[in-house]
């Protein structure tokens, strides 16, 4: 059985082709790595099925099942305008509408003409608008009709309510595709891909399709991969034969099979809304240690860990507030869709310094590998009164100090005393926020919710890189007595920056003050040369930091950009404070080895170009560690944000989907082509 974690986004699983055999068929999917299969909805009756289908082998299969519900434009002509969307709506919003992920499969085939011309389209104009309606995704069916279906389209574009769409089993031309992309859709490929000579058009194209725009699926029992092995063209199509469309696309991007099938699967589960695997929980075996371990507690809050986001956020932000609401979380399936599953060192490491501030909480399989960890905080004492709490904490293996501190400051916010902590480990490590985006940009944010604290660096490590362990000293200002974090309010947008701060550091054994410079000027410069000032000038503060371990490296040296020493890095911050006081940062580190100062430059300033031009008004990153104050503050806090082919980060819907049930919080998230705006309406919470 492979490793991997497929989602097939669409297969006609009510055929009659399936009918004698459909456990075998979802038995075979589950062996070729198929997790999640989106069924195809047609019509009225067939959108029913498909849902009953799903409903009757939830508790049976391995594989869970999803459903569409759309009128197909064949079957166009026997829509009602009224009627059919009733129908639709009722479907989607009944008893059984969570198993309905998308509206479709609709569009338009002026290839066959199955149905009126006029027809299709009215009838995919009331689906298009059922789906803005219902912020639902659209499941969308194209075949030589590509100019009809844009300009449908377009009116819901200009006025910013389009939901998510995928092109589902994309055949068309190369700017039919461009098309689609520009306009921020999906394109799902079939076993069209792999036919020859019949896919090779579209084939050649893949290499031009941005990997987390695309989806895969099969379209069975339609669409056989014919060119694998020797069988025939009218061989019945699967879902395990997704697996050859897997081949061909890794093929085509010159990458492992195991990375489209990642890509792919997160595309597709963040697209959908889909929630991991979804299939029988009680039937995951637990080592009978874990077992006894993790004994569910009642009215404890259980989460799967391998949603969403389906790794260290989702246990930094579940921990965290289980800790401050003094409740009792689990975690199970942690990290499931992972190469490596389980807890890692850098997770456990931040649960511990969790657990230990907040005085009182318990954890349960909290060691290496673990994939079930329970933490029952209902005896928390972090209303206690003492005196200033002093807290020693070491990440293993140089993990990010930065993660460590985002899962301490929602529970230090709400003691009763002064804290000061002691961490140890990597102050700028890959995939993790720098130690400077937590001193400058996220600690302005916070603040504004009325949460202080400081940061204080006295040694940093680049890891991987090498050096001693970074050490960083935070003071945190916990909110005064029965007072609570204050509601923010971010959604007005500008490309007027009101002040730019850039902070380099060189750090290492060659690391010296002009090599900070010669970085900084080169941001300096890129960023004047792109962005407009309130009034005539643009108001920019630069500060350079050297950090060497040579001794002979005090003295101020000539900086040769191309021959520096081993093991010395470059960190770069740059935030923008926009007119309307929003907030873009961006953080880079790297190893002068390489990358030189202006292509660094262009690459930052290319992506703070991006998040202005787009509207949002915090970065993501900053989203990220905003949500769970959000959930926790008084009153209504709302954020624009960017978001990609009109999605936002799954770092960020984990982070609105735990803290919501972690608090009783309620969230809206309003998608748009560039940006999205998130309401949290906090609970108001205090000591």
């Amino acid at each position: 059985m492979t490793g991997r974690s497929l989602v097939d986004i669409g297969a006609n699983l009510t055929s009659g082709q399936f009918r004698r055999d459909l456990p075998q068929v979802l038995r075979r999917a589950k062996q070729a790595g198929v997790d999640n299969i989106v069924i195809t909805g047609t019509s009225i009756s067939d959108s029913r099925s498909a849902l009953q289908l799903a409903k009757h082998h939830a508790a049976s299969s391995d594989v869970a099942l999803f459903t569409t519900v759309g009128v197909h434009p064949h079957d166009a002509k026997r829509f009602d305008e009224r009627s059919t969307i009733d129908e639709m709506r009722s479907i989607i919003t009944g008893e059984d509408g969570g198993l309905v992920v998308a509206v479709g499969e609709c569009g338009l085939d002026f290839n066959r003409d199955y149905s009126p011309r006029d027809v299709q389209v009215t009838a995919f104009r009331a689906q298009v608008a059922l789906a803005c309606e219902l912020r639902m995704p659209l499941f969308v069916h194209e075949r030589e009709a590509h100019g009809a279906l844009v300009e449908v389209l377009q009116t819901f574009v200009k006025s910013g309510t389009l939901p998510p769409m995928v092109v589902h089993c994309f055949t068309g031309d190369e700017s039919e595709m461009r098309k689609y992309l520009d306009m921020g859709f999906y394109i799902g490929l079939t076993g069209f891909v792999c036919m020859k000579p019949r896919g090779l058009g579209v084939k050649n194209m893949v290499p031009r399709i941005p990997i987390d725009q695309l989806m895969i699926e099969t379209d069975a029992p339609y669409m056989y991969p014919y060119s694998v092995g020797r069988q025939k063209k009218r061989a019945r199509c699967e879902p395990k034969d997704i697996a050859a469309v897997v081949q061909t696309l890794a093929s085509c991007y010159g990458i492992t099979e195991d990375e489209v099938a990642r890509t792919t699967t997160e595309n597709a589960r963040r697209f959908f809304r889909l929630r991991g695997q979804q299939v029988n929980e009680e039937k995951v075996a637990l080592p009978a240690e874990a077992q006894s371990e993790n004994q569910e507690i009642e009215g404890s809050i259980v989460l799967n860990g391998g949603d969403g986001e389906g790794g260290g956020q989702l246990l930094r932000v579940a921990t965290a507030l289980a800790a401050v609401m003094q409740r009792v979380v689990r975690v199970h399936s942690i990290r499931a869709n992972r190469k490596a599953p389980g807890l890692r060192n850098q997770h456990l490491s931040t649960i511990e310094l969790v657990a230990a501030l907040s005085a009182g909480g318990k954890l349960s399989g909290a060691r290496l590998n673990s994939t079930d960890l329970t933490f029952d905080a209902r005896s928390a004492l972090l209303t206690a009164d003492s005196k200033v709490g002093a807290f020693n904490a070491a990440s293993r293996t140089g993990g990010s100090i930065s993660l460590m501190l985002q899962g301490a400051l929602p529970v230090l916010a709400f003691r009763n005393s002064l804290a000061q902590l002691s961490l140890r480990g990597g102050t700028h490590v890959g995939f993790s926020p720098t130690i400077d985006f937590m001193q400058v940009p996220l600690r302005t944010l916070l603040a504004r919710f009325g949460l202080a604290y400081n940061v204080e660096v006295s040694k940093r490590m680049f890891f991987p890189g090498g050096g001693p362990s970074g050490h960083v000293q935070v003071s945190v200002n916990p909110i005064d007595g029965e007072k609570t974090l204050q509601a923010i309010d971010l959604t007005e947008s500008s490309t007027s920056v009101r002040r730019v701060f850039i902070r380099v550091t060189a750090f290492g054994s060659s690391a010296n003050e002009n090599m900070a410079e010669h970085y900084a000027s080169a941001l300096k410069l890129a960023v004047r040369n792109t962005f407009t000032g309130v009034g005539e000038d643009l108001v920019m503060e630069v500060e350079c930091i050297v950090e060497t371990t040579a001794a002979t490296n005090q003295k101020k040296k000539t900086f040769r950009p191309h021959k520096p020493k081993e093991r010395t890095a470059v960190s770069a911050l740059v935030v923008l404070e926009t007119a309307t006081n929003g907030l873009i940062s961006l953080d880079r580190t790297v190893n002068v080895n390489e990358s030189t100062a202006s292509i660094l430059a262009d690459q930052m300033n290319s992506k703070l170009s991006e998040y202005l031009q787009s509207g949002a008004c915090v970065d993501e990153h900053l989203a990220d560690n905003a949500v769970v104050l959000m959930a926790l503050a008084q009153g209504t806090s709302r954020l624009r944000v960017p978001c990609k082919a009109q999605r936002t980060s799954q770092h960020l819907e984990t982070a609105l989907e735990i803290a919501g049930r972690l608090t009783g919080a309620t969230y809206r998230l309003l998608e748009q082509e560039t940006t999205a705006i998130i309401e949290v309406d906090g609970v108001g919470h205090h000591r």
